[in-house]
């Protein structure tokens, strides 16, 4: 067992807070009753109401809710598009934003999922040597090559949903050797932070079934695996996705979204303090 309390980590500015807090409630409302989430937030000038409001949900359910301040200098000179902004960076950092707690395991997420199944059902999943267990990115099989990353196996994970060893990660500095290849390599960062964390966690990572990071290439079936047991995989994940993430352009609180798992967005986050507007 690595701990009774499943520690969450997210981060956001004040815009997404919406999607965050649809986020949480998923998570507690597919919590058993006496499981207790910890979530942290890495808060990107969240507002004092947006707080209140967050707050007040959490509270409602076993669980805590605490925010971490970051030296976004640290962050200031990294490469960011419309499509991936500046706070995906701060995932790097998480186990040195954590180093004044005990925590020894954190499942990190971007906002832009929801939790289907009980996030309890991986937290104590054996990482052996590995510093993090990821689900493979579901568009980018030949990307550590296209890098030239000389590794063992090509597979790259997606870094929208971690698993991560605090206590290995922090020993072996894997946030400053990550930082300084996203520096030194800015020119050839086609997707950022992901790109940065594969080459240097290459071969290190555990894979785990694309149900845990049900990303929508999976869903909307836009991307074939190169195996078959990979495609057996991905029919398993759009017909039980433990983890909908709502990548790619197109989001589920945007009027054009098609994506097949909408309604489950829209339901939840109807629930929230943060219910829905027309956000185009």
């Amino acid at each position: 067992m690595i701990d009774s309390d499943i520690t969450i980590v997210s981060a956001t500015d004040d815009g997404f807070v919406p999607h965050l807090a649809t986020l949480f409630l998923s998570i507690l409302k597919t919590k058993k009753d006496e499981t207790r989430i910890n979530f942290y937030v890495i808060d990107d000038n969240i507002s004092l109401t947006s707080k209140d409001a967050l707050n007040r949900m959490v509270n409602e359910y076993n669980a805590s809710i605490s925010y971490l301040q970051i030296d976004t200098l640290t962050f200031e000179d990294m490469v960011e598009s419309d499509r991936i902004p500046k706070t995906a960076y701060f995932r790097i950092a998480i186990p040195n934003y954590l180093k004044h707690t005990d925590i020894k395991r954190a499942i990190y997420l971007d906002c832009d999922i929801i939790a289907k199944e009980d996030v309890e059902n991986i937290w104590n999943i054996d990482l052996g040597d590995n510093l993090l267990a990821a689900v493979e990115d579901a568009g980018f099989h030949e990307r550590l090559d296209a890098m030239e990353i000389d590794a063992e196996s090509n597979t790259y994970f997606n870094s929208g949903m971690m698993i991560i060893d605090i206590e290995k990660w922090r020993a072996e500095k894997i946030s400053e050797q990550v930082l300084k290849f996203a520096t030194d390599n800015s020119d050839e960062l086609r997707f950022h932070d992901q790109d940065a964390l594969n080459a240097i966690l290459h071969d290190r990572w555990l894979v785990l079934h694309p149900r845990w990071n049900a990303q929508a290439y999976i869903i909307t079936k836009e991307q074939k695996h190169p195996t078959k047991i990979g495609n057996q995989e991905y029919t398993e994940a759009r017909n039980e996705p433990a983890l909908i993430h709502y990548s790619g352009h197109v989001k589920p609180w945007q009027s054009e979204s098609d994506h097949p798992y909408r309604d489950e967005y829209l339901n939840v986050r109807a629930e929230t303090p943060f219910p829905m507007e027309d956000e185009g």
